[in-house]
C-alpha cells in the first residue's frame, strides 16, 4: 500500500510540473504512416478539417482541380498543420497561412515583386471602423471581426467598437463571437459599419460535463442538471463561495451558519452531495478549498443515472467543478480581483431587559437574571472592575445595557485573488493564490485561508494530451469557541445569564492577579468573556493538499483512452487550552488546574481511473460506449493526547505539563473500493437519446460474502418537439426519464468488534473493555431504489426556459445499530432493518429574459423545489412504536411535551400553574414545505451591471432555544412588565394566568398520551402565582416550537465597467468596481435568531456585509 502511494503520489507532482511549464513545447515527433495515392486538394482539406476540427478558407478557383501527391496525414498533427500543409502546396503554387488554433487560409505563393502581384492578406490602405451589437441593440465586446481569406482581423472593445485596416471593395467581412450566428457582410466602401449579430441555437445544444468528466450535450441527457457558471461567484466574495451558490441551483439547499470558523452544510435532495474537482471525487476536499476566482463552471448532477458511475458515494447526487485552464490563442495574461465587505449591523440578534439585575426572586445574587429593579436607589455588595474588588454599597444601576453588543467588534472580510495564465502553441499554464482574512464579530475571533493552485497541460501532436493540477490550501484561526450553550459561549455568559448592572467593557483587563484571580464579579459558573476569547483557546490549523494528472491519448476520432489519478491529503492540527485560573479552579473538575490537549488528524484518498470510450456514428444513428475500472483508497488516522488533572506551572501549555501521565487517543480507518463500470448510449437523428449504465464494486468494509455488489441505471431522453408540431410559441420541448439503484456499504470498522481501552482506569493501571456489539448475520449493503421522470422547454424564442423534475427515492435493506437485551452478553448488534422509506420531490427551474432592450437587460431565474420523506413499511421488532411512526406518515415530525388543555383549547393550572404532559405530540414537520431561489441579473447602458439574488426556505418548525430560555434567565424583553415590578418592587404575587383550574374529576391516559377516560370539571383559573415561577414554568413547555420560514436578500452587487479607452496603452485589459453586500435583508418570523442554519442553540448572531469589489486585467 505505502509503495502504490509513495509512487502514485511521486508520478501526479511530476507530471503536474512537467504539464505547468510546457506553454512553448514542441510536439513529439510523429510516426511515419502508409502513403495514399493522389487525391483532390479540395477532399485532402476537407479530411482535415474533420480530423483536427479546424477551418480553411481559400478562393476556389485557386484550388479547384488541384491534386495532391501521396499525402501523409499521419505526418500531420494540430502543430504543424501549416508547416506540413506547405510541403504539399508549393509546387501547386500555393501558400497556407495560419491565422489562429483554428483558422488557416491558402492563396496565390507569388513573389510581392508589386502591388498587383502581392498576397491578398497584405493590407491595401483602407481603414473601416463599425460597432456590432446584438438584435435589441446592446454592444457587444469580443467579437471578432476578419476579412475572409485573409488574416486581417480585429477584436471589438468593451463598446462593441472596432477597426479595421486593409479593407477592399468586395472584401467580405466575417463576424464571429461564441453563443452568436456568425455573419458574412460585403464591404462596399463604407466609412463605418453598424452589425446586428443573432443569439446561435437552441441551449439545450450546449455541452456540460457529466459523470467522470464525460462531456454530453444537455438535451441528450435523461436526468436533471444544472450549471451556475464561475463569474456567478466571484463578484460577492465572502468567506465560502458555498453562500453565493445559495439559491442558484433548485433541489440544492445550502444551510448557512452564522458561526465563526463553520462552513456551510450542503444537501441536494435532503442528502450530502459529492464533490468532485476536475473529474476527482476526492474523498477530503470541501468548496472551502476551492478559491471562487479558480471556478469556470459548477454542474450540479441531479438525477439517479447522473452519478450512478461514481458509486454509493454519489448516491445523493454530485457536485462537479470545472476550474479555470489557459485558453485563448496565446500570450499571457493577469487577473486581480479583490473584495473587502464590513459588518454594517445584524439581521437577526438577541435583545434583552435592561430593567433588572442578576439574581433570584428579587434579590441579587450569582445566578439567574430575575434580581433586583435597578435605577431605583438600591445599593448592595458588588464587584469594583476599577478597584478588583468587591464593595459594599456600590448603587444599583443600569450600566451595560446588552452587553453581547458592547462585546462585539466591527466585522471584516477580506477576499483577494491573482491569476496568471500563460498559453502557448502545445501547452497552457496557470497559477492563482488567493487569501480571505475574516475578522469576526467576537474579540480574538481571526481567520486567515491561503489558497494556492497552480495547472497546466500539454499536447503531443493531435493524439496525446496532458493535463495536471496542484493545490494547497491552509487555514487557520487562534480561537474558535465563542458559540453554543456552555460556559464557553458568548451569548450563554452575557444575554442568559449575566444582567445589565455591569458594562462588559469594563473587564477587558481580565486579570487581578495574572493566572490566579480573574477580574469578574461571577464566582459559580462563569469567566470573563474576555479571558475565554484570549486564554481559554479552541485554536485549529487546517492542510489541505491535492493533486490530478490526466493524459488522454486518441488512438482514432472512435476510440479514446482515458487514464486519470488524483490524490487528496489532509493535516489537520487543533490544540485547546485553559488557564490554572478559570471558573473550575474554584468548583472543581477536569480542567480546574489548568488544561491542555493537542488533537492531530491526518489522511489521505486516491482515486485512480481507466477509461476507454468509443464513439461513433452510422447515418442516423449515434452509438457512445464507455468502460474502465477505478481504485480508491481512503486512510484516516488520529491521535488526541490531554494533560490530566492540571498543568505542573501557568502557561505551560505541553503535553509535559501535565500533573499526572497524560491521557491518548489513537483511531485509524482504512478502506478501498475496487470497481468496473461501463456505459452504453445510442441515440437516433439527435432526437432519441438512451443511456445505459452497470457497475461493480468490491468494498473492504463490507463482510467478506457480501463485499461484491451490483448497481445498474438507464434513462432516456426525446426531443418531442422533433415529432409533433409545436405552437408558434414552442421553440424546443425534451421528455426524460431514468432509473437505478444505489448501494451503501458499512461504515469503516462498523463490522468490525473493537475493544475499548481506558488509561489508570483502576490503580493507575490501563484496561480493555470487551466489545458490547454483535456482529450481525449476513449483513447487507444498504440499498436505494430511484427513479425520475422530467421535461424541459425552450419558449418565445428562447426568452423562457422551464425545467420540471419529479424524483422517488426507495430505501430498503437499511443499515441499523439496534439495542439489544444486555442478557445476551451485549448491548447492541448492526442488521438490516425491515424499515422501508420513500423520499419524493419535485424542482422547478424557470429562466426569462423579462426585458431586453438596447440599453436595459432583465435576465431571470426562478428556482423552487421540495422533497419529504415517507415511512413506507414498519419493523415489527425494531420500529418505534410511538403513534407518529406508520406507513405513509412523514418522518421529519417535531415532537415535543405540551401543556394540558380542556376540549376548549384552554391551559389547565394547577396551584396558579400551567401544567405539563408527561408525554409527546407532534407540533409540526422540520423540512420546509419548499425552497426557492429568485437570480437576477440587470445590464445597464452597457457598463452597469447589477444582481440581486433572493432565497428562503418556506414553512417547517424547530425549536428556538435563545427565544425560550431567556425567558427562564430573566433577561427576555417580554419580563419587563408591570406584573415583575408588582413583584420586585411592591413584593406582590399577583399573576393570574390565562385558562381554567380542574375543580373535580379525573383522566387516564394511555402509553402514548391518548386519554381513555376523562370526567374532569373546569372552572377559570383564578389563582394568583409568582410571575417569575409562572413564566420559567410556561416556557419550558412547547412555546420555543417556532415557524422557521424565513426569506434572505443574500447577495446584491451594484457594478460598473470601466470602458477600455480610459486606460490607453497602460496594458489594462479590462477593469471593473462594483458595490457588494451580502447577507442584507431577512424577513422572518423566527425570533433573535436566523433560522438558515435550520438548528438553533445560541447561534451567534447574523451580520450584514458590504463593501467593494474591484477587478483588473492585464
Amino acid at each position: 500500500m505505502k509503495t502504490i502511494k509513495s509512487i502514485s503520489c511521486k508520478l501526479v507532482l511530476v507530471m503536474t510540473m512537467l504539464c505547468c511549464f510546457t506553454g512553448y513545447f514542441t510536439p513529439l515527433a510523429q510516426a511515419a504512416s502508409h502513403q495514399p495515392n493522389a487525391v483532390s486538394l479540395v477532399s485532402f482539406i476537407s479530411t482535415l478539417e474533420g480530423k483536427f476540427d479546424v477551418r480553411f478558407s481559400y478562393r476556389t478557383n485557386l484550388v479547384k482541380d488541384k491534386m495532391v501527391e501521396h499525402p501523409a496525414l499521419a505526418e500531420f498533427n494540430a502543430g504543424n498543420i501549416d508547416a506540413k500543409l506547405n510541403e504539399y502546396l508549393q509546387p501547386l503554387g500555393l501558400l497556407c497561412k495560419r491565422i489562429n488554433n483554428k483558422l488557416y487560409i491558402i492563396a496565390n505563393d507569388q513573389p510581392a515583386t508589386k502591388k498587383a502581384d502581392a498576397p491578398f492578406w497584405q493590407a491595401p490602405a483602407a481603414l473601416v471602423k463599425g460597432t456590432v451589437k446584438d438584435t435589441v441593440g446592446r454592444t457587444l465586446p469580443g467579437v471578432a471581426v476578419r476579412v475572409k481569406g485573409t488574416s486581417r482581423g480585429a477584436i471589438t472593445d468593451g463598446n462593441g467598437q472596432f477597426s479595421l485596416d486593409g479593407v477592399n471593395n468586395g472584401d467580405v467581412l466575417v463576424f464571429s463571437l461564441i453563443g452568436y450566428q456568425p455573419l458574412e457582410v460585403t464591404f462596399a466602401g463604407q466609412a463605418n459599419l453598424s452589425i446586428a449579430l443573432h443569439e446561435s441555437s437552441i441551449a439545450l445544444d450546449q455541452v456540460v460535463v457529466t459523470a467522470l468528466g464525460i462531456k454530453r450535450q444537455e438535451k441528450a441527457l435523461g436526468y436533471a442538471v444544472q450549471r451556475v457558471t464561475g463569474n456567478a461567484v466571484q463578484t460577492v466574495k465572502g468567506v465560502d463561495m458555498a453562500t453565493s451558490l445559495t439559491g442558484q441551483v433548485s433541489g440544492l439547499v445550502i444551510k448557512n451558519s452564522t458561526e465563526f470558523f463553520a462552513a456551510p452544510t450542503l444537501e441536494l435532495r435532503g442528502e450530502e452531495a459529492l464533490l468532485v474537482i476536475d473529474g476527482v471525487p476526492y474523498g477530503n476536499m470541501t468548496l472551502r478549498d476551492v478559491p471562487s476566482d479558480d471556478i469556470q463552471s459548477i454542474d450540479v448532477l441531479k438525477g439517479p443515472t447522473a452519478s450512478a458511475l461514481y458509486g454509493s458515494r454519489a448516491s445523493g447526487g454530485v457536485i462537479l467543478i470545472t476550474t479555470k485552464r489557459g485558453m485563448g490563442e496565446g500570450g499571457l495574461s493577469v487577473n486581480i480581483n479583490s473584495n473587502t465587505m464590513f459588518q454594517t449591523g445584524f439581521l437577526a440578534i438577541p435583545e434583552v431587559q435592561t430593567n433588572y439585575g442578576r439574581g433570584q426572586n428579587g434579590k441579587i445574587d450569582n445566578d439567574y437574571v430575575w434580581g433586583p429593579r435597578l435605577g431605583i436607589g438600591q445599593t448592595a455588595t458588588d464587584w469594583n472592575p476599577v478597584t478588583k474588588q468587591f464593595e459594599a454599597n456600590r448603587p444599583l444601576n443600569s450600566v451595560g445595557g446588552n452587553n453581547l453588543k458592547n462585546f462585539m467588534e466591527l466585522g471584516v472580510i477580506t477576499n483577494n485573488n491573482i491569476n496568471v495564465t500563460q498559453t502557448g502553441k502545445n501547452g497552457s499554464f496557470r497559477a492563482s493564490m488567493n487569501h480571505i482574512y475574516n475578522k469576526g464579530q467576537f474579540p480574538n475571533a481571526k481567520m486567515n485561508i491561503y489558497n494556492f493552485t497552480v495547472g497546466g497541460d500539454i499536447k503531443a501532436g493531435d493524439k496525446f494530451t496532458l493535463e495536471a493540477h496542484m493545490g494547497i490550501s491552509r487555514k487557520e484561526a487562534p480561537q474558535t469557541w465563542g458559540s453554543g450553550y456552555g460556559n464557553q459561549g458568548y451569548i450563554y455568559q452575557l444575554t442568559m445569564w449575566t444582567g445589565p448592572e455591569y458594562d462588559i467593557r469594563d473587564y477587558k483587563d481580565y486579570w487581578k492577579v495574572k493566572d490566579q484571580t480573574q477580574n469578574w464579579m461571577y464566582t459559580n459558573w462563569y469567566d470573563n468573556p474576555y479571558l475565554i476569547a484570549y486564554e481559554k483557546l479552541y485554536g485549529v490549523k487546517n492542510n489541505t493538499f491535492n493533486a490530478s494528472m490526466t493524459a488522454n491519448y486518441k488512438f482514432s476520432k472512435d476510440l479514446n483512452l482515458l487514464v486519470r489519478m488524483g490524490y487528496d491529503a489532509f493535516q489537520n492540527r487543533e490544540t485547546m487550552s485553559n488557564p490554572t485560573a478559570n471558573i473550575f479552579s474554584t468548583r472543581g473538575g477536569w480542567n480546574a488546574r489548568g488544561y491542555y490537549a493537542l488533537s492531530n488528524f491526518d489522511g489521505y484518498s486516491m482515486n485512480n481511473d481507466v477509461l476507454l470510450t468509443y464513439s461513433k456514428k452510422v447515418k442516423d444513428f449515434t452509438f457512445d460506449a464507455m468502460a474502465g475500472g477505478t481504485i480508491y483508497l481512503r486512510r484516516s488516522d488520529s491521535l488526541i493526547a490531554a494533560t490530566r488533572n492540571g498543568l505542573i506551572s501557568p502557561r505551560f501549555f505541553s503535553l509535559a505539563g501535565s500533573i499526572e501521565a497524560p491521557t491518548f487517543t489513537q483511531g485509524t480507518g482504512r478502506q478501498q473500493i475496487n470497481s468496473l463500470y461501463g456505459k452504453a448510449s445510442i441515440g437516433w437523428r439527435n432526437r432519441v437519446f438512451i443511456d445505459a449504465t452497470g457497475r461493480n464494486d468490491w468494498n473492504s468494509t463490507q463482510p467478506e460474502d457480501s463485499r461484491a455488489y451490483f448497481y445498474p441505471s438507464i434513462g432516456s431522453s426525446v426531443v418531442m418537439s422533433e415529432f409533433f408540431k409545436m405552437p408558434q410559441f414552442v421553440d424546443m420541448w425534451k421528455f426524460r426519464g431514468s432509473w437505478a439503484t444505489f448501494k451503501t456499504p458499512a461504515k469503516v470498522y462498523q463490522i468490525n468488534r473493537l475493544y475499548t481501552t481506558t488509561i489508570a482506569a483502576w490503580n493507575n493501571m490501563n484496561s480493555a473493555t470487551y466489545p458490547s456489539n454483535l456482529l450481525g448475520a449476513d449483513l447487507l449493503p444498504s440499498s436505494m431504489r430511484t427513479w425520475e421522470i422530467g421535461t424541459a422547454a425552450y419558449l418565445f424564442n428562447k426568452r423562457i426556459n422551464v425545467d420540471v423534475a419529479y424524483f422517488n427515492k426507495y430505501y430498503y435493506n437499511q443499515q441499523t445499530v439496534v439495542n439489544i437485551p444486555e442478557s445476551s452478553g451485549y448491548s447492541s448488534t448492526l442488521i438490516n432493518t425491515g424499515e422501508t422509506y420513500v423520499r419524493k420531490g419535485v424542482e422547478i427551474t424557470v429562466g426569462a429574459s423579462v426585458v431586453k432592450k438596447k440599453n436595459f437587460e432583465w435576465n431571470t431565474i426562478l428556482n423552487w423545489s421540495n422533497q419529504h420523506r415517507y415511512y413506507k413499511d414498519l419493523d415489527s421488532l425494531y420500529s418505534s412504536k410511538n403513534p407518529w411512526v406508520r406507513s405513509g406518515e412523514r418522518m421529519d415530525a417535531y415532537t415535543a411535551r405540551y401543556f394540558l388543555r380542556d376540549p376548549q383549547g384552554n391551559v389547565i393550572h394547577n396551584n396558579g400553574l400551567p401544567m405539563t404532559s408527561d408525554y409527546n405530540k407532534v407540533y409540526g414537520f422540520t423540512d420546509p414545505k419548499f425552497s426557492f431561489g429568485f437570480i437576477n441579473t440587470f445590464l445597464i447602458h452597457q457598463h452597469f451591471t447589477v444582481t440581486l439574488n433572493v432565497d428562503g426556505r418556506i414553512g417547517g418548525v424547530m425549536y428556538n432555544y435563545v427565544d425560550d430560555k431567556m425567558y427562564d434567565t430573566g433577561t427576555h424583553p417580554a419580563t419587563d412588565n408591570n406584573w415583575r415590578y408588582d413583584e420586585v418592587v411592591k413584593g406582590l404575587k399577583n399573576y393570574v394566568g390565562n385558562g381554567v383550574k380542574v375543580v373535580s374529576g379525573s383522566v387516564r391516559y394511555d402509553n402514548f398520551g391518548n386519554i381513555v377516560y376523562d370526567d374532569r370539571k373546569y372552572e377559570k383559573n383564578d389563582v394568583a402565582a409568582s410571575y417569575q415561577a409562572y413564566t420559567q414554568r410556561f416556557h419550558a413547555g412547547d412555546y420555543g416550537v417556532q415557524k422557521k420560514s424565513f426569506v434572505k436578500v443574500r447577495e446584491v452587487s451594484i457594478g460598473y465597467n470601466i470602458p477600455k479607452k480610459v486606460f490607453g496603452n497602460s496594458g489594462i485589459k479590462n477593469a471593473s468596481v462594483a458595490v457588494s453586500a451580502q447577507n442584507l435583508f431577512l424577513f422572518t418570523k423566527f425570533k433573535y435568531s436566523d433560522p438558515d442554519v435550520d438548528t438553533e442553540n445560541l447561534n451567534s448572531p447574523s451580520q450584514r456585509m458590504i463593501g467593494v469589489n474591484f477587478k483588473v486585467g492585464f
